[in-house]
């Protein structure tokens, strides 16, 4: 991939999105390259590798459900996507019902596999 797409962008955020309303954490996974950084806060360590990645998302597929997203597309530049990704789910251990607000930036590789995933979320209860 010489240079990343809209509609590349918007495809791989559309089966993001898919991947997480159906828990389905292989799908997930199979986004991001197979030595892929995802950080979850801009502070935290990052998630190296596809199998964490797998990890993570299959935790969450365990304790959400009743989830709900939308994005928007932001910016498209060389390897760059950026997008406004909101969403909202029950934790089904508490049964609070939270949404998220929140800003990813994702760079992508030469087979247009994620590579970093960054992401800055605020949360709240509705």
């Amino acid at each position: 991939m010489n240079a990343l797409t809209h509609e590349h962008f918007q495809q791989w955020m559309e089966t993001y999105g898919k991947a997480s309303a159906e828990n389905d954490p292989r799908a997930s996974a199979n986004l991001f390259a197979e030595h892929a950084a995802y950080y979850e806060t801009p502070f935290a360590e990052p998630m190296i590798g596809r199998e964490a990645i797998y990890d993570y998302w299959n935790k969450g597929a365990h304790s959400l459900k009743d989830k709900e997203a939308t994005f928007d597309i932001l910016s498209v530049k060389d390897n760059l996507g950026i997008a406004r990704w909101q969403s909202k789910f029950t934790v089904i251990e508490s049964g609070k019902h939270l949404a998220l607000d929140c800003l990813f930036v994702v760079e992508f590789d030469n087979n247009g596999l994620c590579q970093i995933f960054r992401e800055w979320w605020h949360i709240q209860e509705y």
